[in-house]
């Protein structure tokens, strides 16, 4: 994941990636300000990650980026599976934090010399794409837990903890435009924790 200060912390919230393996590893410009990145990183790990992976093992890979100690099965799990995520929904949510700006006088819409902005429908066809690539590697990611807490690997996915404010693992990762209902079919799929069961 690169040298040096690969990961930032905000405030008491430590982001899983940086603005730099954003930038490398993505078609965002290298001049954007990386302070106009940071929020949503943060939106997109505690919206999309941390119910992906549940209270516990978010956490535990939290501490263990801060401390710099992320190693073994955890940092497999970042390297080809969180990252790849996190990624395309940090960039579902960016094209409308870059089109639009906040300034003493409301909203803003960005423009460049030279550049042409894009549509209202081309950002919410930009946004679309990303979600869906978003929606595959997390559930790639979701199979990958599922089976390896199958082989006694990441505890803390089984069991996210008990307190009110406990994110559990959530049993879906596409989304549809189309209520289907709440019947829950009862059981898990091996071991994991489906959240129409909860």
């Amino acid at each position: 994941m690169g040298g040096g200060n690969t990961f930032k912390e905000m405030s008491k919230n430590i982001l899983l990636i940086s603005d730099q393996v954003l930038i490398d590893r993505t078609a965002i410009h290298g001049n954007i300000d990386p302070k106009m990145l940071y929020p949503d990183i943060k939106t997109a790990q505690d919206m999309y990650i941390l119910p992906l992976l549940g209270t516990a093992l978010f956490d535990k890979l939290q501490a263990e980026i801060l401390a710099g100690t992320l190693a073994g099965e955890y940092k497999t799990l970042v390297d080809d599976y969180v990252i790849d995520c996190l990624i395309h929904y940090v960039l579902m949510e960016l094209p409308s934090t870059l089109a639009f700006q906040m300034f003493n006088k409301g909203a803003v819409r960005s423009s460049g010399e030279n550049l042409e902005t894009a549509s209202f429908s081309e950002v919410v066809s930009m946004a679309e794409r990303y979600k869906r690539r978003a929606e595959y590697y997390a559930e790639r990611c979701k199979r990958y837990l599922i089976e390896q807490s199958s082989h006694n690997y990441f505890p803390e996915f089984i069991n996210p903890g008990s307190g009110a404010d406990t994110v559990h693992p959530y049993g879906g990762t596409f989304s549809l435009p189309v209520y289907l209902g709440n019947e829950c079919k009862g059981g898990n799929n091996r071991g994991y924790i489906s959240n129409c069961c909860i």
